[in-house]
């Protein structure tokens, strides 16, 4: 199970969430977690790639006389390496767009200082 780690923007106050390891939700369902984070560039960077993987499979079965053996390997190999890697992708987006980590239980301390100081 993946670990949470929190990230607050330091100029809005704004809390995200990012996790640590391996992407279980990506492999089973595919971009809908990254639209459910808001993250139409990882979104549209799965898609192109799906689509990249089809159309390779494609190409590669008319070069060999249409034998299926191979087809849904690459496809396969493209969704484990992105379960693997945007849990990683995402956070270190995330700390370049002005996050920064906060401990877990010092969350509801700084939402509430960045209520005081908003204020």
């Amino acid at each position: 199970m993946a670990d949470t780690q929190y990230l607050l923007k330091s100029d809005s106050g704004k809390l995200a969430k990012a996790y640590d390891s391996m992407s279980y939700t990506v492999f089973f369902f595919g971009p809908i977690p990254m639209l459910i984070r808001q993250d139409l560039q990882g979104c549209i960077y799965w898609l192109i790639s799906i689509l990249a993987a089809i159309g390779f499979n494609t190409l590669m079965t008319i070069l060999r006389g249409y034998t299926h053996t191979l087809d849904s390997f690459v496809i396969f190999c493209v969704v484990i390496a992105w379960t693997a890697q945007y849990n990683d992708w995402h956070r270190k987006r995330l700390l370049k767009q002005n996050y920064q980590e906060v401990e877990k239980h010092d969350v509801a301390n700084q939402i509430l200082f960045f209520e005081r100081t908003a204020l």
